[in-house]
């Protein structure tokens, strides 16, 4: 009897989810303000997945969702953030991520990629247009 194994080919690690290096996912929300200053809005709106009251903190290219002063997740939209120590920015190619993530790559949908946490119960979208395959948002999910 033998079997194969691939490790991280179609997961992340909660500690590899840095955005410009960055691990805020968890964090304060003030390590977000420490390193991108102000939002240009929040907005308060109920999260029915938590069932409470959160905030959405507003950047030009960014999103962050706060609960309970914790950054619960984000959205990234524009390409000034790197995610990971791999280095994809929005506006990349998605066939960047084929050597990354090999087993992701080669289950993608026809406009995502999804990657699910080792140690969390939430996953990664990384969502690219179906015409040229550049990479257009990158951003955590609950189940």
């Amino acid at each position: 009897m033998s079997f194969t194994c691939k490790a991280q080919d179609n997961t992340i690690n909660y500690n590899e989810l840095t955005i410009n290096d960055i691990n805020f996912l968890g964090n304060n929300v003030s390590l977000v303000i420490q390193h991108l200053g102000q939002p240009n809005t929040i907005e308060e709106y109920y999260f029915e997945m938590q069932d409470v009251m959160s905030q959405k903190y507003k950047y030009n290219d960014i999103i962050f969702t706060v609960i309970n002063n914790r950054t619960y997740s984000f959205e990234i939209i524009g390409s000034n953030y790197t995610f990971t120590s791999n280095n994809i920015n929005v506006g990349d190619n998605i066939n960047k991520l084929q050597p990354i993530y090999p087993l992701s790559f080669t289950s993608k949908s026809s406009d995502a990629l999804s990657l699910d946490f080792v140690d969390m119960d939430r996953f990664i979208i990384i969502s690219f247009n179906s015409i040229n395959n550049i990479i257009d948002k990158i951003e955590t999910y609950s189940y």
